[in-house]
């Protein structure tokens, strides 16, 4: 007998600029940009204060301005993306109870979260009856082509999609039951 087909449904689907789960990444670059502005301006202060003149004093004010505003653009970054979390944690919760109408089913935005980084399935049951999974399907930017310069930025499209598949054991009881009927002569006779 054939294994049962798994239907799946997108629920929605985001991009790794959208939400990538590690605000900090590339956060030696940004570090590096905020030296270079930060010594200009240094630069130009040197003009009205004798004090930065000094070489210590330039390198602790272009050390200073580039952790803060790194820290600062991080923040920045996490706060979008945990918003950006939240709202979708919305959306799958309303696609679950629409499906399950079973309010334990909830995510929590650190439950999706988990989903996200670590991938798998998380079995749901419709009325006690499982066979729903909710599925994080990562699917990176395809691959440029052979003269194509390289993409520095790889973007991920990430779908949360529902995946049906049948219980088997209903089906294959209900089938031996028809075939039974159908092709034993003394169990017809015997039914009716």
């Amino acid at each position: 007998m054939p294994s049962p087909r798994t239907a799946s449904r997108e629920v929605c689907s985001f991009t790794s600029k959208q939400w990538s789960g590690r605000p900090a990444d590339g956060a030696g670059s940004m570090f590096g940009g905020f030296s270079v502005i930060g010594f200009v301006l240094c630069l130009l202060l040197m003009t009205f204060t004798p004090a930065l003149r000094d070489v210590g004093a330039t390198m602790l004010f272009v050390a200073a301005f580039a952790t803060a505003f790194t820290i600062l653009a991080i923040l920045g970054k996490n706060s979008s993306e945990r918003a950006f979390l939240q709202g979708l944690t919305g959306t799958v919760n309303d696609v679950m109870l629409e499906l399950t109408a079973d309010r334990t089913n909830q995510l929590s935005p650190d439950g999706l979260r988990s989903l996200l980084v670590e991938g798998g399935s998380l079995p749901l049951l419709v009325s006690g009856v499982s066979g729903l999974h909710l599925k994080a399907v990562p699917q990176p930017s395809p691959k440029p082509q052979q003269n194509a310069k390289p993409k520095t930025d790889v973007v991920t499209t990430t779908r949360i999609v529902i995946a049906a598949t049948p219980p088997d054991y209903g089906i294959r009881s209900f089938d031996r039951l028809l075939e039974t009927a159908t092709t034993d002569p003394g169990f017809n006779s015997a039914a009716s």
